[in-house]
């Protein structure tokens, strides 16, 4: 497993098996049990050595250092808030991963307020932390990843409605975290389904609400805050939701605000098999046109405001983004620029490339999915995993339509979802320039969304 040593603390990797790639195999650079001191990294960083590799074996140990250093890392005023929101992402990630493995004891729930905590406290404290943790934020609605984005979101929602209690923000996240525990109870069959669920099937989801609270309570004495989240989130002001079926000011106030967050992440998200994404604009839409009925209107309009402003790039920024050519596709209609994605669906070849002596070898060719793009990078869904760092080579017929062929990237994550599925995140070498997005989007009809991550 990857380590980029230059956003990763070094104490985070003490205790583990640290590896260097000679090109060939990996060498072992620190044995487990001893120190790994910033000296160290520091080192490695001189010899133009940007990752050190972990053992898969002991990825959630290196987690639970991450966690442990967690608040240092945000504190630390020579990290910039960019790295700062990769970690902190990638380590509630983790943790939510670890939770959905198994119901969850007390010692779990204290991590999750632990990281809770951590996120309260760097959106607090960094007027950019929010942004930032939207860019870095997954939308393949998987239940970990959901989870992890209500989190972020519903803690910023809650303070621009005036909450800045950082104890109380801190219980706000923590519920986020895990308002959709009770999934775990729920056959794997039935929440991963590509059909239409029966009435039976769909009895058997709602469920996943008050299995989600028996079981807190079985473990755990949760705070007010927590209660309400998770057992709130699926209400509705106009009675319709589940499971109390509660109405208007009969749900509380966080439970009003977790419906909004909940609703938007899930329509953002994309799933494996799922016909049609929303964009930003069409969800802030869906939750404007039910603010009369089933949201509460004023946060819909707190929650729209602030969506927008969050995602939008100062204008006074908007020559340098320009002129970098850093792969952030911008609108030139608009006063100021957008981050911007597509969404779509179409089949792809993938080649891995790999080096056999001097000469640079194609691999065979692996059919998967390509579900989003940018003029950064792609986003894939496919049955076999990557490992990070892989170089590839991406084709598809409706490219070679406009003379995008033999792409190459290189694979900077790949998620395991235990279900089948691994979502990969794949950096082109040679940013596509904004004719061929256009060209693609007038092609293939992509739904652009200016996107929260």
């Amino acid at each position: 497993m990857p380590v980029p040593l230059q956003t990763v603390p070094p104490e985070s990797l003490t205790q583990l098996e640290i590896y260097i790639d000679n090109g060939e195999n990996y060498s072992l650079y620190n044995a487990s049990g001893l120190e790994f001191l910033p000296k160290d990294s520091e080192r490695l960083l001189n010899y133009g050595i940007q990752f050190v590799y972990v053992s898969v074996r002991q990825h959630q140990e290196y987690y639970k250092t991450v966690e442990k250093a967690i608040h240092k890392i945000i504190e630390d005023k020579k990290l910039q808030t960019e790295k700062k929101a990769q970690i902190l992402y990638a380590t509630s990630l983790e943790l939510c991963n670890q939770l959905l493995n198994a119901p969850p004891e007390k010692d779990e729930i204290n991590r999750v307020e632990n990281i809770a905590h951590a996120t309260a406290k760097m959106i607090l404290n960094d007027r950019q932390a929010f942004s930032k943790l939207l860019d870095v934020s997954s939308h393949d609605f998987y239940t970990s990843t959901h989870m992890v984005n209500v989190c972020g979101i519903t803690i910023k929602l809650a303070n621009e409605l005036g909450l800045v209690d950082p104890r109380l923000l801190q219980r706000l996240g923590t519920g986020s975290l895990l308002h959709d525990i009770g999934k775990i109870f729920i056959p794997r069959e039935i929440l991963n389904s590509t059909r239409e669920l029966s009435a039976e099937q769909y009895k058997i989801i709602r469920s996943h609400v008050e299995l989600g609270m028996n079981h807190l309570k079985s473990v755990t004495d949760p705070p007010q805050e927590v209660i309400d989240i998770v057992y709130e989130h699926h209400e509705r002001m106009d009675g319709s939701g589940y499971p109390r079926g509660l109405k208007s000011k009969e749900i509380s106030q966080l439970g009003r605000l977790a419906a909004i967050v909940d609703t938007f992440d899930a329509m953002t998200s994309v799933r494996p098999y799922r016909e049609h994404t929303f964009s930003v604009e069409e969800s802030l839409q869906y939750l404007f046109d039910g603010s009369s009925k089933k949201y509460d209107s004023e946060m819909v309009d707190v929650f729209t405001t602030l969506i927008k402003k969050s995602i939008a790039i100062d204008k006074t920024d908007a020559s340098s983004l320009q002129n970098d050519n850093n792969g952030i596709l911008c609108s030139g209609a608009e006063e100021y620029l957008l981050k911007i994605r597509f969404y779509f669906r179409a089949q792809v070849e993938v080649k891995r490339i790999s080096l056999m002596g001097n000469r640079v070898a194609a691999g065979h060719p692996e059919k998967i999915i390509a579900h989003k793009i940018s003029s950064a990078e792609i986003g894939l869904l496919s049955p076999i995993p990557f490992p990070p760092e892989q170089n590839i080579l991406i084709n598809c017929s409706q490219f070679e339509q406009i003379d995008l062929n033999n792409i190459t990237a290189k694979v900077t994550s790949c998620r395991n979802h235990n279900d089948g599925w691994y979502t990969l995140v794949a950096q082109f070498h040679q940013p596509l320039d904004a004719n061929k997005i256009k060209q693609l989007k007038a092609l293939l009809h992509l739904r652009e969304v200016v996107e929260a991550g």
